[in-house]
């Protein structure tokens, strides 16, 4: 036989009947304004919060600033560094054919400004020769963006106008470093 249990021990109580079965679900809304108690209750809106007077203000972010002044001190570098590259690979020769087509000009030759291997007067004379086969010269300008540089030797592009500057050609003018000066060598 079973011993009697007390009904207050866990597991040893009496059954528990089952829930009662659910209410039939609401109809869905129809069109139109709906039902009332399903209307939507507005939001609450959540006031910004109030400063005090004299208050520090909220730091906000500077990351813009870092970024420009980085972009900035880039520019100016690449700027320096192409006015040095500039002044020590590019000024010397350019310089050096500006001196000597300005003898040519002026039909005043310089041995300064001729290589060792050729004579001043000869090389002022032959270039200038060549360049009134084409008429009458008015302006002679190297170009210091024609210079093209290989360690000691360098081509210097120039431009000549003719005929009160309606016509122009383009020449190109050896000169080498001897040294420490550039001098052209025709």
């Amino acid at each position: 036989m079973s011993e009697p249990r007390d009904p207050n021990q866990p597991g040893f109580g009496a059954p528990t009947p089952p829930p009662p079965p659910h209410p039939p679900a609401a109809p869905a809304p129809s069109a139109g304004w709906g039902d009332p108690s399903t209307w939507a209750q507005p939001a609450a809106t959540v006031p910004s919060p109030q400063v005090a007077p004299g208050a520090p203000r909220k730091p906000r972010g500077r990351a813009w600033l870092v970024v420009l002044l980085i972009v900035l001190g880039l520019i100016v570098a690449m700027a320096a560094g192409g006015t040095v590259l500039f002044a020590s690979r590019t000024l010397p020769p350019y310089n050096g054919a500006r001196h000597f087509l300005d003898d040519v000009r002026n039909d005043q030759p310089n041995p300064s400004h001729v290589c060792s291997a050729d004579t001043p007067d000869q090389a002022v004379r032959q270039v200038r020769d060549r360049l009134q086969s084409f008429g009458d010269v008015n302006t002679i300008a190297p170009n210091a963006f024609g210079v093209d540089r290989t360690d000691n030797t360098a081509k210097v592009d120039f431009t000549v106008t003719y005929h009160g500057g309606r016509s122009s050609r383009s020449f190109s003018l050896l000169v080498v470093d001897e040294s420490g000066t550039w001098k052209a060598c025709p």
